[in-house]
C-alpha cells in the first residue's frame, strides 16, 4: 500500500488505487470508526464535495441520520447550500411527496410481484451458466453482471430483446468506464437511447410494466412530467444493476474460496435467506449515500449546520462491532442482522425485493448447476472498486461440467 490506513483516515479519497484491496478498505474505516462518529473529508465520496463534507461510519449514528429526514434531506444541494429541486425523483424527494411515488411504485416491487417473476430470473441465469456449463470452466462473473441487466431491462422495462446487451454495456460504462469521457459520454447514451424509447411508449398500448407504471403515475392530480418519468427510469437503472451485481459477485468470490460453506448451502437449502442477508452486510458493495442538512442538529456531540454534507457510509456501519458481533467474519447462519446494505428509513431502497430475488436466485441455481465449482490456484480474479460501489469483475472457475438446460 502506498499509505497506511491512518493516512487514508485522515484524507479519505475512495478512488485511490489502495482500495483495490478488498479488505484494506475495512482497516481504513475502522480507523475512522474509532477515532469519531465523524470525519470531515474533502473527497468524500464521488468526488470533491464544494466545501466538504462529514463522513459517517458508526452505525447508530448512521441510522439516526436515515431516520431523520427532516434534518438530514435527500435533496442534493445548490450552489448557495440550499436544497436543490431535482423534479418528482424518488430518491431526491423528501416526504410527503416521496411517500406518494412510492405508493405508486411500490406494488410493482412487492413480495407477490416478484414471485410471478422469478421463473424469468431463473431462467435467465441458467442461461447465463449454459454458455459455458459443458466446458468445465467459466467465469462467473457474467451470471453476476448480465443477469440483474437483463432482468430489468427486459422484464420491468420491457425494452426490445435485441436491444438488451447493448442496454447492459452501456449502463455498465456509465459507471465503470476506464475515463471520466468515456463515463459521461455512455451516460449521454443511455440516457438518449432510455427517453426515445419512453417517448415511443408514450403512444402504445400499456404493456403493464415499470415505464407504464410510471407514465400512468399521478401525485397530487397531476402526472409525472416526461423528464422525470426519464430521470426515475434512470435512477432505477443506475440504483439498480451495478448494487445487485456488486453484491453478487462478491458471494460468488467468497462461495469460490471458502469449499465447506459452499457445501453447507448445497446441502442446506433453507440456509439461503440468512446467508443471503450476511453477504449483503459483509460484502459493503454499496458505500453509502449523501444527505444535506436542512436545519442545524446536533447528534453525538457533532452539531451540523444548514447547507453541509454528510456521507451515511453502509459499508463502515455494517462494520461496526457496536451492532454487530464478530462483524469481520462473515457468519452465514447470522441471526440478528440489522445491516444497512438496503438502507433504513422513509429512503430504505424501493428494489430491495428486486436485489434478494435476483441474488437468491443467480446463487441457488449457480450452486444446483455446479454445486463443486472452485477459483483455483493462481487465477486471475479482477477486483474491481470505484467510489460508488465494489466486485469482481472476473471470476474465473472451475466444475464438474454439466448439460445445459435451453435447447
Amino acid at each position: 500500500m502506498s499509505k497506511s490506513p491512518e493516512e487514508h483516515a485522515r484524507n479519505l479519497d475512495l478512488r485511490h488505487e489502495d482500495f483495490n484491496d478488498q479488505e484494506f478498505l475495512y482497516e481504513v474505516y475502522a480507523v475512522m470508526r474509532e477515532s469519531g462518529p465523524f470525519s470531515h473529508q474533502d473527497v468524500p465520496f464521488l468526488g470533491p464535495t464544494p466545501g466538504g463534507a462529514w463522513v459517517v461510519t458508526r452505525y447508530d449514528d448512521c441510522y439516526e441520520i436515515l431516520r431523520d429526514w427532516r434534518s438530514f434531506s435527500s435533496k442534493p444541494l445548490g450552489m448557495e447550500g440550499s436544497p436543490m429541486s431535482f423534479g418528482d425523483i424518488v430518491i431526491t424527494l423528501d416526504p410527503p411527496r416521496q411517500q406518494q411515488l412510492r405508493k405508486v411504485l411500490n406494488p410493482y416491487f412487492s413480495p407477490g410481484r416478484m414471485k410471478e417473476l422469478e421463473p424469468q430470473v431463473r431462467a435467465v441465469t441458467d442461461g447465463l451458466i449454459d454458455n459455458f456449463i459443458e466446458l468445465g470452466r467459466g467465469d462467473l462473473a457474467d451470471v453476476a453482471w448480465q443477469q440483474p441487466g437483463i432482468v430489468f431491462f427486459r422484464y420491468l422495462l420491457g425494452m426490445p430483446v435485441e436491444d438488451v446487451p447493448l442496454y447492459i454495456e452501456t449502463a455498465d460504462l456509465a459507471i465503470n468506464g476506464e475515463s471520466e469521457e468515456v463515463r459521461n459520454a455512455s451516460m449521454t447514451t443511455l440516457y438518449v437511447r432510455v427517453r426515445e424509447e419512453i417517448d415511443k411508449r408514450r403512444g402504445e398500448p400499456p404493456r403493464d410494466d415499470l415505464i407504464d407504471v410510471l407514465l400512468a403515475a399521478e401525485i397530487d392530480g397531476e402526472k409525472l412530467s416526461f423528464d422525470d418519468v426519464v430521470a426515475n427510469v434512470m435512477l432505477l437503472v443506475q440504483a439498480g444493476l451495478e448494487t445487485t451485481s456488486s453484491a453478487m459477485s462478491f458471494a460468488l468470490f467468497y462461495l469460490g474460496t471458502h469449499a465447506s460453506e459452499r457445501d453447507r448451502l448445497v446441502r442446506d437449502a433453507e440456509l439461503m435467506p440468512t446467508a443471503i442477508e450476511e453477504f449483503i452486510r459483509f460484502a459493503g458493495s454499496v458505500h453509502g449515500l449523501h444527505r444535506s442538512v436542512a436545519e442545524e442538529v446536533e447528534l453525538s456531540g457533532q452539531k451540523f449546520c444548514p447547507g453541509e454534507t454528510v456521507v451515511v457510509n453502509y459499508a463502515a456501519a455494517n462494520r461496526d462491532a457496536r451492532e454487530f458481533d464478530e462483524p469481520n467474519k462473515c457468519i452465514l447462519d447470522r441471526q440478528t442482522n440489522r445491516h444497512l446494505g438496503f438502507g433504513a428509513g422513509v429512503h430504505r431502497c424501493l428494489g430491495s425485493n428486486l436485489a434478494r430475488l435476483e441474488f437468491r436466485v443467480g446463487v441457488e441455481q449457480t450452486l444446483k448447476r455446479i454445486p463443486d465449482y472452485a477459483i483455483p490456484p493462481g487465477a486471475k480474479v479482477d477486483f474491481h472498486g470505484n467510489s460508488v460501489t465494489r466486485g469482481y469483475r472476473a471470476l474465473p472457475v472451475v466444475f464438474t461440467s454439466g448439460a445445459r438446460v435451453a435447447q
